[in-house]
């Protein structure tokens, strides 16, 4: 993506939207001002969880609630690493237990066995389960516009995507199946003329395998932060990115039951998902140290952590907003891949998709602090021209754009 989008003015209309609401002083003033105070972010008393619903969660055998969350992804994860240490949603009267996963389906098996309750994981997995007949109800997005790129070893003769297609040989490439990662191999796949499973074959691989780019594969398609490491480390070389291809996001959601029964819970979940945001977009750095707690973030250094954060939480907290036209439109790409790949049982009509999205808790949200939900997601352009799940897309504002604009102008989405 270009930076003819900040000629549009809405990116930084939005973050100086966010820094005016909080009191008028300069964005480098409220960061300075966070290093000193940083507690001092959530402007409004903690609405407690009530009574009732602590008795139904209890009847249940959910308390404490467990949420489950990626321990690698620091981009996404980060705000629930953010909410554990500030004990956010105990603030609200609500008890919880954590349990964090590495990247790869240990995590959905959890939610879907019911050791989990509250979840968050990308799209292409979310449509699993919910076809699989898990009650789930989505409530927020995670984050939106996870990178997710192909790579190939440093001497490798194959130089873009086009070239996995060679005479006389299949090509290997490796990824997570399952994930948005494979999906962005059939997006791909579809504008470049190619076929699984004629030119190419998926060797299913962790995250923390394909990042380094083992022998037996001939490409790898990795998500932030295994594309940085990769890059960084010399152990590979970007060829293509997904960003022309498709909108990549996440879902925060919980089993539907506790949406129909104690919808004070899902309310607590989404200010202190909103909550998480405007602490991390003060403290970053303080953001990317708590997420680093963790014993298997010892790979990574500190540097690539602040950077992921920083990148990844960019966008102004409306991001995390969902747009259910928007979403189901783009989402139901994978669907029509799930089902022609017999993978997914039905055809979820785009209709049939929003009865499992909740939008209502994050407009309360946001209403509580005064904030105005955009029209469309805050990283389109006010005149992209582009048709949901009709790519490649125009230019639109990836989180490198935002990022970038933010350290060039030194006004940052501060979420207040």
């Amino acid at each position: 993506m270009k930076s003819r989008w900040m000629r549009q003015g809405l990116f930084l209309a939005w973050i100086l939207l966010a820094v005016s609401v909080g009191g008028g002083c300069s964005g480098k003033e409220q960061i300075k001002e966070a290093l000193e105070n940083e507690e001092s972010v959530w402007p409004l008393a903690y609405e407690q969880v009530s009574k009732e619903s602590l008795a139904w969660l209890k009847s249940q055998r959910w308390l404490p609630l467990t949420i489950g969350y990626f321990a690698d992804v620091p981009g996404y994860s980060v705000t629930y690493a953010v909410i554990k240490e500030k004990k956010l949603l105990e603030k609200r009267g609500l008890p919880v237990s954590f349990v964090s996963f590495l990247s790869g389906p240990p995590i959905v098996e959890a939610f879907i066995g019911g050791q989990t309750q509250v979840s968050h994981y990308g799209d292409f997995p979310f449509w699993l389960t919910v076809d699989k007949g898990a009650p789930v109800t989505a409530f927020a997005l995670t984050g939106v516009n996870h990178e997710v790129a192909m790579l190939v070893r440093p001497d490798s003769l194959i130089n873009r995507p086009e070239d996995l297609k060679q005479e006389g040989k299949q090509t290997v490439v490796g990824t997570t199946l399952g994930s948005y990662a494979e999906f962005y191999l059939a997006a791909m796949s579809e504008r470049k003329g190619l076929i699984r499973g004629k030119d190419f074959r998926i060797a299913g691989l962790s995250m923390r395998d394909a990042q380094l780019l083992p022998k037996g594969v001939d490409a790898v398609v990795l998500w932030d932060p295994h594309i940085t490491f990769a890059l960084e480390k010399k152990l590979g070389r970007k060829i293509d990115s997904g960003y022309d291809y498709f909108f990549n996001t996440a879902f925060d959601f919980v089993r539907s039951e506790i949406h129909e029964n104690a919808p004070d819970v899902v309310q607590a979940l989404a200010d202190a998902a909103v909550e998480a945001v405007m602490f991390i977009q003060r403290n970053p750095e303080v953001a990317a140290d708590i997420f680093r707690k963790d014993p298997r973030m010892a790979a990574y250094s500190r540097e690539l952590v602040v950077s992921q954060v920083k990148r990844y939480t960019a966008y102004p907290p409306e991001f995390r907003y969902i747009h259910s036209d928007f979403w189901t439109g783009e989402d139901s790409r994978i669907i029509k891949t799930l089902h022609a790949e017999g993978r997914i049982n039905k055809a979820w009509s785009v209709e049939e998709m929003k009865e499992v999205i909740a939008p209502e808790y994050l407009e309360k949200t946001f209403a509580k602090l005064g904030r105005k939900i955009p029209g469309k997601p805050v990283f389109l352009p006010l005149d992209w021209q582009g048709q949901v799940a009709q790519p490649p897309y125009p230019d639109y504002i990836t989180p490198f754009d935002a990022v970038r604009e933010a350290e060039l102008s030194g006004v940052y989405p501060t979420g207040e």
